[in-house]
């Protein structure tokens, strides 16, 4: 089996999907909104791409979060803010989200295999998880404005070093080999280089400090989003 890394959204091929399991990456903030609203009790979260499909999927058991180019969408009740996200009450609830480049990752790679969301927050489950397949591995970073993204690097980068931990043989391509040490080298630093990364800097200038802070947390929930029929739902790894 194999682990590839895909640096940005717009450079996914087919053979990176087809037949593989992929790990949609978008820490700062799509991936870590969804786990985060998940794990708080919500039972679904539906990603469109448009403003217009969101208020169209509006009803009154729906909660419609987003952004665009960080700033809240008018009308919507919240940010693609994981902070905000969790002081919601969620129980029961259908989240509809919209975001710069994570919903658009997750529908370039709505025919893979197996299609996870992953981030800082559920690495190691995820990986985990994506592993019991038993196919190779695409991790899909989405990355700012079609370009890398240092944050999901780093997480991608973390996933790798614990998929070698459980698989030892897994091949590995020379950028998630790359991102791998970064990762190692900067492990005890995450929450200190968040801030300091493009979009890092973006956030804290938009006044979203709690949620970059929020995002660098490692491992706080074993639940893996994954899609089916258009619909992201939680699994919980043991």
């Amino acid at each position: 089996m194999r682990i590839e890394v895909v640096p940005s959204v717009e450079e996914i091929r087919f053979d990176q999907i087809s037949n593989h399991v992929v790990i949609v990456i978008d820490v700062l903030r799509a991936s870590s909104t969804i786990v985060t609203a998940l794990g708080n009790g919500c039972v679904s979260v539906i990603p469109v791409e448009t403003i217009g499909q969101a208020n169209a999927l509006r009803t009154a058991g729906c909660l419609l979060a987003g952004e665009r180019h960080c700033r809240k969408i008018p009308d919507f009740d919240c940010n693609n803010s994981p902070t905000e996200i969790a002081a919601r009450t969620l129980t029961d609830k259908q989240l509809i989200l919209t975001t710069t480049n994570g919903t658009r990752a997750i529908q370039k790679a709505e025919r893979a295999a197996a299609l996870l969301i992953g981030c800082f927050l559920n690495a190691t489950a995820c990986m985990s998880h994506a592993l019991s397949f038993h196919l190779d591995v695409t991790l899909y970073c989405a990355g700012t404005r079609s370009e890398f993204a240092l944050e999901d690097g780093l997480a991608a980068g973390l996933m790798i070093a614990q998929a070698q931990k459980m698989a030892p043989h897994f091949q590995v391509c020379d950028l998630g080999e790359a991102l791998k040490a970064s990762y190692l080298y900067f492990a005890d630093r995450i929450s200190e280089l968040l801030p300091q990364t493009t979009t890092g800097k973006r956030l804290m200038q938009h006044h979203f400090a709690d949620d970059v802070s929020y995002c660098a947390k490692v491992d706080q929930y074993r639940l893996v989003p994954y899609i089916k029929e258009k619909r992201i739902l939680p699994h919980l790894v043991s």
